[in-house]
C-alpha cells in the first residue's frame, strides 16, 4: 500500500463530496501505477496498454482511485495526479 498525500489547491473545483485541504488516501501498488499514469490524460485502452493490465482492470482502478478520492471526476483525478508527478501540490510518498 501506498500513501498519497496532497493538498487540494484552492482553485480545484469540489466534487460531489468535498475533498478536505489536507487529504491522505492509501493506494495499492496497482492504483498507484495508474495514478500516475492519469497524469497523461491517456484512455483507458492506452494505459492497459502501458501498464500490461486489461482495459477492464484499469477501469476497476480508475473506479477505486475516484471513490478514495471523495467520489471526483475522472478529469479531476488526472488532474491531482499532474499535480502529483510535477510537485505542485499533491505527493505520494511510500507507506
Amino acid at each position: 500500500m501506498r500513501v498519497v498525500s496532497f493538498t487540494v489547491p484552492a482553485w480545484f473545483p469540489p466534487g460531489p463530496a468535498p475533498v478536505p485541504a489536507a487529504y491522505d488516501v492509501r493506494l495499492t501498488e496497482q492504483e498507484s501505477a495508474v495514478f500516475r499514469c492519469l497524469a497523461t490524460g491517456a484512455s483507458n485502452a492506452e494505459l492497459a496498454a502501458e501498464l500490461q493490465l486489461s482495459v477492464s482492470t484499469v477501469k476497476f482502478h480508475v473506479h477505486n482511485i475516484r471513490t478514495k478520492l471523495g467520489g471526483i471526476s475522472r478529469l479531476q483525478a488526472c488532474l491531482l495526479a499532474a499535480l502529483a508527478l510535477s510537485g505542485g501540490g499533491a505527493a505520494a510518498a511510500p507507506r
